[in-house]
């Protein structure tokens, strides 16, 4: 009867502990976020107020807690980004290439897992993509 006792709460303790430690594991970090996002204009000539135009290429930066997936979002305006998730690097940044399809205010959202956002609004003119750089008028 007594090694039925120790077994048994051998079995419980080992339980416990496996269960302890998965929640461990797979419970979200309290600090884990993205907070901040930014677009370079690059080679753009801005004939008009804005300085990114429609069909042009752009690199966004994000900046946030290293190890974390930030995913892009472009509201408000079509927009593509290339890759749409990255990992953040140990420099605490990563960045994607934003192509806006149509001119227009653009809002970027750089999401992270755990629900933490940072955003930018953008006013995008039309873009003449000449390649190695682009005129953007509007």
């Amino acid at each position: 009867m007594i090694r039925f006792r120790k077994s048994a709460l051998a079995t419980t303790a080992t339980t416990f502990a496996a269960l302890a430690a998965a929640a461990v594991l797979i419970a979200p970090s309290a600090d884990a976020q993205v907070w901040r996002v930014s677009v370079a204009s690059g080679s753009s000539i801005g004939l008009g107020s804005s300085q990114y135009g429609s069909g042009c290429s752009y690199t966004v930066t994000v900046e946030g807690r290293s190890g974390d997936t930030a995913w892009f979002y472009d509201t408000g305006a079509y927009g593509t980004f290339s890759p749409q998730s990255v990992t953040i690097g140990s420099n605490g940044q990563a960045t994607t290439s934003w192509t806006p399809q149509a001119s227009g205010w653009h809002r970027i959202y750089a999401d992270s897992y755990y629900g933490a956002a940072a955003t930018d609004s953008f006013q995008v003119g039309t873009g003449i993509n000449l390649g190695s750089a682009c005129v953007v008028t509007g």
